[in-house]
């Protein structure tokens, strides 16, 4: 700058003497000469504070780094299949700088605590929401009130008030359970079905795909459903009444992890282990149960791909996308004692390779 300024200035002083030469030797008038130079001086003062002034490009300025937080919220905290639904929601949500708000009840009953829940949520601020209803009727206005992108998983909702259902096809999987127990004992003999919520539309799909699949094998009898609401002491109860009431009892289907937790272990305590049994959902502890025979077979539906690949919509949904199908189906697998060593099956069953199998 101060050189564009004494260029400035040399240039009006050159002027001005060949003004003088020009006029036969008459030079320019101090005062004049004076005046000339204070105008480009002051030009020159304009364009630099015009500079100091100016607005950097764009580019250079530091970009300020927005927290992105994503709710998520499972039916319940009590079971060890959620656990995994988190990690792989927190691990998708790192993938792409987000954060998780990841809150839940101890009851999966309690849908006025669950709703509260998505209140909070929402009057502390997220940019999408991922839920596992307990009962998507009960909760339906409150998701349609909010001005979030809503993705659903386990538990299919309204497609009006959410993008896309993140889920296994519930009464297949069942079906499935159903099937490996014709299979199994092509003699046929009386069956139960430990259940869980009764109010809930998964399990009401589970229990309506079983009882439709044994239908097919006219040699089983189904004695009955008996629902738990998931509680494992109160699905061991009813397997310990079960095997009063129906010694010859052939065979039991259990529809989600506390009820398989509760059932199998009354059946191991009980030393029953002719009775086929099959349950739904993967932990730890049912992991277990296959290795050491309470257990016969489990219907796993990947958790951590759940919690994953519902965030991972979430993420493309506050992006803009909206061409979601209204069921994202999620695989499921049926696991027994002949693949469950297999490098593939523990792969999908422990993902972090953080549980303690036998």
């Amino acid at each position: 700058m101060k050189k564009r300024l004494a260029v400035t200035l040399a240039a009006v002083m050159l002027a001005g003497s060949l003004a003088g030469c020009a006029g036969g030797g008459t030079t320019a008038a101090p005062e004049t000469q004076a005046q000339t130079q204070a105008e480009a001086a002051k030009t020159e003062a304009e364009k630099t504070e015009a500079e100091k002034t100016e607005e950097p490009p764009a580019e250079e300025k530091p970009a300020a780094e927005a927290t992105k937080v994503i709710g998520v919220i499972p039916k319940s905290t009590l079971f060890d299949f959620y656990k995994m639904v988190r990690q792989g929601a927190e691990d998708a949500a790192a993938e792409h700088g987000y954060t998780i708000n990841y809150q839940g009840t101890n009851s999966s009953t309690d849908t006025a605590a669950q709703q509260n829940i998505v209140e909070d949520m929402d009057m502390a601020g997220m940019d999408a929401l991922v839920i596992s209803s307990i009962d998507a009727k009960a909760i339906n206005d409150t998701i349609a009130s909010l001005k979030v992108p809503v993705i659903t998983f386990d538990d299919e909702m309204d497609p009006s008030v959410c993008l896309t259902t993140v889920s296994v096809n519930h009464e297949a999987a069942a079906a499935a359970g159903a099937a490996y127990i014709a299979e199994k004992l092509p003699n046929g003999g009386k069956v139960a079905v430990v259940s869980s919520e009764a109010g809930s539309d998964v399990i009401q799909q589970r229990d309506r795909g079983f009882e439709n699949e044994l239908k097919k094998h006219d040699k089983f009898e189904l004695v009955g459903i008996y629902h738990t609401e998931g509680d494992r002491e109160k699905a061991a109860n009813i397997m310990q009444d079960l095997l009063s009431e129906h010694p010859d009892l052939v065979a039991v289907f259990c529809c989600n992890e506390g009820a398989s937790a509760g059932a199998s272990k009354m059946l191991k305590d009980e030393g029953r282990t002719d009775i086929l049994a099959v349950g739904y959902d993967s932990s730890e502890e049912l992991i277990n149960n296959i290795y050491d025979g309470s257990l016969d077979a489990l219907i796993s539906q990947n958790p951590y791909g759940l919690g994953y690949n519902s965030v991972t919509a979430a993420i493309e949904a506050i992006k803009g996308k909206t061409d979601f199908q209204d069921v994202t189906e999620s695989p499921y697998w049926l696991i027994d004692a002949d693949n469950i060593h297999d490098p593939e099956v523990i792969k999908i069953l422990d993902p972090l390779g953080t549980l303690n199998l036998k």
